[in-house]
C-alpha cells in the first residue's frame, strides 16, 4: 500500500522532523532532524548529516520512526518503517544535492542517504496503513 497523498503533502511542508530510533539493547534515541522527504509512494528520503548515537543504532536495528503535525486539522502521524543506508549510488548522489539546495552552510553535508520504507502509519494510537 502507499502513503496516501494528504500524508505526503503533510510530510513535505514540515520544517523539522523528530526522529526515533533505537539501540539492540532498546535504549532509545530522539533528534530533530531538518533533511527529510517523500522519495516516492512508499518511501521517504532522510539525508545523514551528523548523525552519530542514530546511524549507530540504524546499523544494529534498521527499525525508525518520525512524527509529524497536521496543523490545519490538528492531528499528528506517526511513520514506521526499515532503513536502508545509501552510500555509493545514484539515491547518493541525489542526497547531496538536495542537501546543496537546501542548506544554510557549507558545513552541511551528507555522510550518506537513508530511505525509510514505510511500514505503518498511525494517527494517534489508531493504525491506518500496515503493509
Amino acid at each position: 500500500m502507499k502513503i496516501p497523498k494528504y500524508i505526503q503533502k503533510i510530510i513535505n511542508k514540515q520544517e523539522l522532523y523528530i526522529l526515533s530510533t533505537s539501540s539492540k539493547e532498546r535504549t532509545p534515541n530522539i533528534i530533530y532532524i531538518k533533511f527529510l522527504k517523500v522519495l516516492s509512494d512508499e518511501q521517504i528520503l532522510i539525508a545523514n548529516n551528523k548523525f552519530f548515537k542514530t546511524e549507530k543504532n540504524l546499523l544494529e536495528n534498521p527499525k525508525i520512526s518520525f512524527i509529524i503535525l497536521d496543523k490545519k486539522n490538528k492531528k499528528s502521524y506517526q511513520i514506521k518503517g526499515i532503513a536502508e543506508f545509501h552510500k555509493d549510488d545514484q539515491i547518493f548522489k541525489d542526497t547531496i544535492e538536495w542537501v546543496k539546495d537546501k542548506r544554510s552552510t557549507a558545513a552541511i553535508y551528507p555522510k550518506s542517504g537513508i530511505v525509510l520504507n514505510v511500514k505503518k502509519i498511525y494517527c494517534g494510537a489508531k493504525k491506518i496503513f500496515e503493509e
